[in-house]
C-alpha cells in the first residue's frame, strides 16, 4: 500500500514536470512566432516605404487626372518616317522669295508644281499658290489657285470625275486625291472655298475660263491604296 501511494506521488512529479515543460515549449514557439512576424512587418513596411519612392502616392489619389496616351501603329509609323525625313530634300525652299509649301501633280493633264505659300499677284505668275484651308495634307479643304496658262491650271476643266491628283509637302510625303466634283462658279462664288469636310482631306483646285467670266472649279477627295 505504501508503495503504490509513493508510486502515485512519483508519478504526480513527473506529470507537474511535463506540464511545465510542455508549457515552457510552448511559450518558447509561440515568442518564436512573434519574432518572425516582426521580422516580416519591418520586410513589408521596408518594402512600402521603397514602393512609395517609386511611386508617387499623390498621383494615385488623383487618378481621375490622369491621361494615358497611347499611340496606335500608324502614328508611331509616321512619327518615324518625320524623324528619318529631312525637309526640302527634294524640293526648293522658296522661288524668288515665295515660300514653298508642296507640290502638285495631275498625271492626267501632265502637270507638276509646287505649291507657294501665298497668294498675290506676283506668286501666282511664279506657279499656283495656296489660298486657305489647312497645312498640307491635313484635314480639312485646302484650296489651290492658278492661272489657266497650260502649264499651270489651263487644262484641269478637262479632268473627269476619278481623276487622281497627287500633293506632296516638303518632307516628300505624298497623298493621292481623286477628283469628284468639277463646277463653274460667278467669280464671286466663295461657297468652294469652305472648310467643312466632314471630318475628310480635300482639296479644291481653282482657275479661270477663258476672259474670267467664270471660274472652273475642281474638287477632289483623299483616297487610300
Amino acid at each position: 500500500m505504501a508503495n503504490f501511494f509513493f508510486n502515485k506521488k512519483v508519478r504526480d512529479i513527473i506529470k507537474h514536470k511535463l506540464r511545465k515543460e510542455n508549457l515552457f515549449i510552448l511559450i518558447s514557439i509561440f515568442g518564436i512566432l512573434m519574432i518572425a512576424l516582426m521580422f516580416l512587418g519591418k520586410i513589408e513596411k521596408e518594402n512600402i516605404i521603397n514602393l512609395s519612392s517609386i511611386v508617387n502616392t499623390k498621383d494615385l489619389n488623383n487618378t481621375k487626372n490622369i491621361e494615358i496616351n497611347i499611340l496606335g501603329e500608324e502614328e508611331i509609323e509616321e512619327a518615324r518616317e518625320v524623324l528619318n525625313l529631312k525637309e526640302y530634300e527634294n524640293m526648293p525652299e522658296n522661288i524668288e522669295g515665295v515660300k514653298v509649301i508642296g507640290k502638285i501633280s495631275i498625271p492626267k493633264i501632265d502637270i507638276e508644281k509646287y505649291i507657294l505659300e501665298e497668294t498675290t499677284k506676283e506668286a501666282l505668275e511664279l506657279g499656283v499658290t495656296k489660298v486657305c484651308g489647312p497645312n498640307i495634307n491635313k484635314t480639312g479643304n485646302f484650296c489651290i489657285a492658278g492661272h489657266n496658262y497650260g502649264d499651270t491650271f489651263g487644262w484641269i476643266s478637262s479632268l473627269e470625275i476619278g481623276d487622281e491628283i497627287y500633293i506632296t509637302d516638303t518632307y516628300d510625303r505624298t497623298l493621292k486625291y481623286q477628283v469628284y466634283e468639277i463646277n463653274r462658279v460667278d467669280p464671286y462664288d466663295t461657297s468652294s472655298l469652305s472648310q467643312d469636310t466632314n471630318g475628310e482631306k480635300e482639296i479644291t483646285l481653282i482657275t479661270c475660263t477663258f476672259g474670267a467670266a467664270k471660274r472652273v472649279i475642281v474638287k477632289a477627295v483623299e483616297i487610300y491604296d
